[in-house]
Parts: C-alpha cells; sequence; structure tokens
C-alpha cells in the first residue's frame, strides 16, 4: 500500500512494520487530523485453518481493546473491513518497546522498574475489572513513552468473558511470561496476568529473566519447577522486603499468587517504602544522637513519602 492510499477513512503515510499475518501503517484521521496506527490483517495467503485462527485473534484484539478506556492502554478507534483485508484503527504511539530498553539497560534502577510495574498493574486492573484477560503480558506488549510512560498493547488472544470464541485451555502466550497454570493447558484468569507482571518486574530488576533456558523447553520446566534465588540475593543495594512480593507473585500455585493487581501494586509500594524506612533508620544512626532525634521532630518520612513520590495504584474504572 503506498501513500494516497486509503484504508477504510483513513489516508495512508508510510508503512511502519510487519508482521507474519498483517502490516502496520502510519495514517491520520480526517476528522480529528490526529495520526493513528492502522493495523491491516492480511491473512489470504495462509492456510485456511491459519487464516481462520489469525481473523479470530484480530477480532479479539479489537474488541478486548475497544471495552477499555486508560491511560496504560492503547486506546482503538475503529475496527472494520475493506474488501479482503481487515483494519484496527488506533493511538499512535511515539515510543519503544519495553523489550529494547531492557537489552540496552540491562537492569532498571530500582524507581524505574517500579514506576513501570505500578502503571501495568494499573492497566491490568482496569482490564480484569471490564472482564478482559489479557494472557499474553510481555515486553514486547509493553511500550515505553516519554517520561517512562507505559501503554500495555496486544490483547490478540484475551481471554473476554462472554464472548463466543473464547478460547479456553488452549496453550497460547510466550512460554518466558506464561504461569504455571497457562503451560499445562488450564483455563487462565487474572492472577497469570500478574504473574507477568511479575516475571517482568524481576527481570527488569535482575537483569535476566527468571526462568531463562536455553529452549522453550527448559524455560517451560523452570517455571514449572524452579523456586528463583531471591532478588536482593542477586544484585546487591536491593532491598530485602522486595523478595517476598517477588515471591508471592511467583508462586506455582495461583491461589497463592496476588488476587488482584491492585493488592499486588500496594505490597510493591509497601516494600519500597518499609526499603526506604529502613535507609534513613540506619543514615539516622551513623549520624548520632543528635540526628535521631531531629529526625524524629521531623515529618516522618516512610511510607507517606515512598506514597508521593511513587505512582500509586488508581483504585476507580
Amino acid at each position: 500500500m503506498t501513500l494516497g492510499k486509503r484504508i477504510g477513512r483513513y489516508p495512508v503515510i508510510r508503512e511502519i512494520g510487519q508482521g507474519a499475518v498483517g502490516t502496520v501503517y502510519e495514517g491520520f484521521d480526517p476528522a480529528t487530523g490526529s495520526k493513528v496506527a492502522i493495523k491491516v490483517l492480511r491473512a489470504e495467503h495462509l492456510p485456511d485453518h491459519r487464516a481462520d485462527s489469525a481473523a479470530s485473534r484480530f477480532e479479539r484484539e479489537a474488541q478486548a481493546t475497544r471495552r477499555l478506556q486508560h491511560p496504560n492502554i492503547v486506546a482503538v478507534h475503529e475496527y472494520g473491513e475493506q474488501g479482503r483485508i481487515k483494519f484496527i484503527a488506533m493511538e499512535y504511539l511515539h515510543g519503544r518497546e519495553l523489550r529494547t530498553l531492557m537489552r540496552e539497560r540491562g537492569r532498571f534502577a530500582l524507581d524505574d522498574a517500579v514506576t513501570v510495574t505500578l502503571q501495568i498493574l494499573d492497566a491490568l486492573g482496569h482490564s480484569h475489572r471490564h472482564g478482559v484477560v489479557h494472557r499474553d503480558i510481555k515486553p514486547s506488549n509493553v511500550m515505553v513513552l516519554e517520561g517512562l510512560q507505559i501503554k500495555v498493547m496486544d490483547f490478540g488472544i484475551a481471554r473476554i468473558e462472554s464472548a463466543a470464541f473464547t478460547q479456553m485451555g488452549t496453550l497460547l502466550g510466550t512460554p518466558a511470561y506464561m504461569s504455571p497454570e497457562q503451560l499445562r493447558g488450564l483455563p487462565a484468569d487474572g492472577r497469570a496476568d500478574l504473574w507477568a507482571a511479575g516475571v517482568m518486574l524481576s527481570e527488569m530488576l535482575v537483569g535476566r529473566n527468571p526462568f531463562a533456558g536455553a529452549t522453550a523447553l527448559e524455560v517451560t520446566r523452570n517455571a514449572l519447577t524452579v523456586e528463583p534465588p531471591p532478588v536482593s540475593a542477586l544484585v546487591p543495594g536491593l532491598p530485602p522486603s522486595l523478595d517476598a512480593v517477588l515471591a508471592r507473585s511467583l508462586a506455582k500455585d495461583r491461589d497463592l499468587r496476588f488476587h488482584e493487581a491492585a493488592d499486588f501494586a500496594a505490597e510493591l509500594v509497601r516494600a519500597v517504602a518499609a526499603a526506604a524506612d529502613a535507609v534513613d533508620l540506619e543514615l539516622a544512626a551513623d549520624a548520632g544522637p543528635a540526628a535521631v532525634d531531629l529526625d524524629l521532630a521531623a515529618p516522618p518520612a516512610g511510607a507517606a513519602a515512598a506514597a508521593a513520590t511513587l505512582p500509586l495504584p488508581a483504585r476507580g474504572e
């Protein structure tokens, strides 16, 4: 498709990416003048069974994302068909995939990793409240914009409550971020998304996926059987208070995990606040009794200070 063509009502500016069954174009909305990303499915050259699967995933992505209106979820403007193609017009994002930043940085600073994770959890909480389980949360499905704002993308294999095309008990996703129940082919609920968020938090902090392996089979075995070491033992300077949060988020038994994204976020904020309190007390002790007395007379620098500087999870719709 070339400049001057239209997809639906959207003039095409340029091609910006290709996948196995589709292409993404930059276009603009003539009604608003704003840029849009236009994702086009081209399944006509695939075998029938693959074409049907691709079409179902495409429709699922459109239906799932249009349910959701959240600053940390990519916005879908329109799902449509033009001749033999299907397309989704969505928010145009200026940013890079979280996977790219992970490769560049190796490890994230604690505050950056927490900032990213809290936004992901806020997006997941909104999604789950609206009956949508993503099922493929991973770094390549998270776009990082200016100021470390994130957008969760690609709901192509989402489980949608009451959706006729929901595929329950089917192995869909990326093994390195799939929960044990998904790897066993069991139905996935929101706790599977929270598992993936925990994997990404651990990976940002340590610089390596906690279940990394040489093959997909080894990754699967690790996720099912291996308990990752505490992050505080792997990276000097990381607070031990994080270990319990990650251990719960990565529990093999989903009943032992966080059941709600807001609970995960609140525990993460408390863990960071506890670490800040510990540092304050250590510095005060090193400075001597006079400093301790002065600190006690000043406003508390613990959980309230951490809450003021960290983006707390929103509980509204």
